[in-house]
């Protein structure tokens, strides 16, 4: 009960200081402050209205700034999202990855190949490719020693009395070639994965192509929206330029009025300047 009694107390203490703060008054004038006249009431319903339409004014000049903002974000998020979104189905058209692989069955040595991709493996990093397919475990992991990219690339075949050549021409014309012994490999296996190898660059070099059109319009597509996004964002700043202006002169307008009100209050009222 006590400390009820005591929070009563200082919230009591607490609203009288705040009111004797907002209409302060020399003691001469001190009905100013708490007298029940009408001229006593008007002067504070006087200052009360200014401090009013100075937080109204203040609060909406602050919502305008913050709507402007707010329409710029809307207008300018959206083509932020087209321009990712544009990249990255880009990035796909460009990257199609290994693809599917190819022609498992005619794979030798240190080849593998995919819808995209010619790999090279790391030598004895894997068991026998053919020994595994026919117990039904499919390719043994491998490690990747290079991978090319098919479009461009050029496979062809070459052999001596003991061995065997794959020769491959890379995109920026350097070669590397893979060798199989004729004892291990027969040589009508290796020239059949060199023109599979040969046959399936011909598709993804035209599948590639393809892509590097359609990649080419959405980058143009990019570009158009990027401009876009930039007078959108050109246009926002000035409106947001223009909203703040106008929020700052309603402020300092609302500032004024309450200013002339305190010296009112100074002057006809309770004789001291208010604090809020």
């Amino acid at each position: 009960m006590r400390f009820l009694v005591v929070l009563l107390v200082l919230a009591g203490c607490f609203l009288a200081g705040r009111w004797l703060v907002g209409y302060p008054s020399v003691p001469s004038r001190w009905r100013y402050t708490l007298g029940p006249g009408a001229e006593q009431r008007a002067a504070r319903q006087a200052l009360s209205a200014a401090r009013s339409q100075r937080a109204a004014a203040r609060r909406d000049a602050d919502r305008r700034v913050s709507d402007a903002r707010r329409r710029v974000v809307e207008i300018v998020q959206p083509l932020q999202l087209r321009v990712q979104e544009l990249q990255s189905a880009r990035q796909v058209l460009l990257r199609p990855g290994r693809g599917a692989a190819v022609r498992r069955e005619l794979w030798l040595g240190e080849l593998e190949l995919y819808e995209h991709a010619l790999v090279f493996t790391k030598k004895d990093t894997r068991e026998d490719t053919r020994q595994e397919q026919s117990q039904g475990e499919g390719a043994a992991r491998t490690a990747v020693d290079e991978e090319l990219p098919l479009g461009g690339l050029t496979a062809t075949f070459d052999s001596t009395r003991s061995h065997a050549f794959i020769r491959i021409t890379r995109q920026d014309h350097s070669r590397r070639s893979a060798v199989f012994s004729l004892g291990a490999y027969d040589e009508v296996a290796v020239d059949a994965l060199a023109e599979a190898i040969h046959n399936q660059a011909v598709k993804d070099t035209e599948f590639r192509a393809d892509r590097q059109v359609r990649a080419d319009a959405i980058a143009a597509e990019v570009k158009r929206v990027e401009a876009e996004r930039a007078e959108a964002e050109e246009r926002g700043r000035t409106e947001v330029a223009a909203a703040t202006k106008r929020a700052h002169a309603e402020r300092e307008r609302a500032d004024a009025l309450l200013r002339n009100a305190k010296d009112t209050w100074v002057s006809q009222g309770g004789g001291l300047r208010p604090w809020r």
